[in-house]
């Protein structure tokens, strides 16, 4: 049996995204035709290109639906005035695909502002979780709670 990834992401993206970044972004989402040029990632190695972020149908093997959505925060702008671009992935990652999938992680945070928290990762064998977090270096993974060390904070809809 194939182990599978959850994958979340949300950040917000610079303003000015150059117009190959947010045509390649934009068809790593399924929302338009392939660039000429892939700048994501080595895509030959890994057997030809996809559209990794492709949302709009149920997930694989989570619960819910693998969604994309690249917005402009126009109701939250920047001290300058412009827009920065809101993105939201949920997809499901084969195993076979996770490493070409954070290379192409690695190359949108490149064009991101969001610092800190920026999703996390669902392994669906061992259901291990782990914070994705961005910093100046890149990002980390980060296991969501050491071994033996798992906190709950109960809460009820009450």
């Amino acid at each position: 049996m194939s182990d599978y990834y959850d994958l979340f992401l949300a950040v917000d993206l610079t303003p000015d995204l150059p117009e190959p970044v947010l045509q390649e972004l934009r068809w790593l989402l399924g929302q338009a035709d392939m660039p000429t040029e892939l700048k994501s990632t080595d895509w030959e190695s890994w057997g030809g290109p996809w559209q990794a972020f492709d949302g709009g149908s149920a997930s694989h093997s989570f619960d819910g639906a693998d969604v994309s959505l690249l917005v402009r925060a126009t109701d939250r702008p920047n001290l300058d005035g412009s827009e920065p671009w809101a993105l939201t992935v949920r997809t499901c990652v084969h195993e076979d695909d996770f490493g070409v999938t954070m290379d192409v992680v690695g190359w949108l945070l490149r064009h991101a502002t969001t610092q800190g928290w920026v999703g996390f990762v669902r392994d669906s064998c061992l259901g291990r979780v782990q914070h994705l977090v961005r910093h100046a270096d890149g990002f980390d993974l980060v296991d969501a709670s050491p071994a033996g060390q798992q906190k709950c904070a109960p809460w009820s809809s009450r």
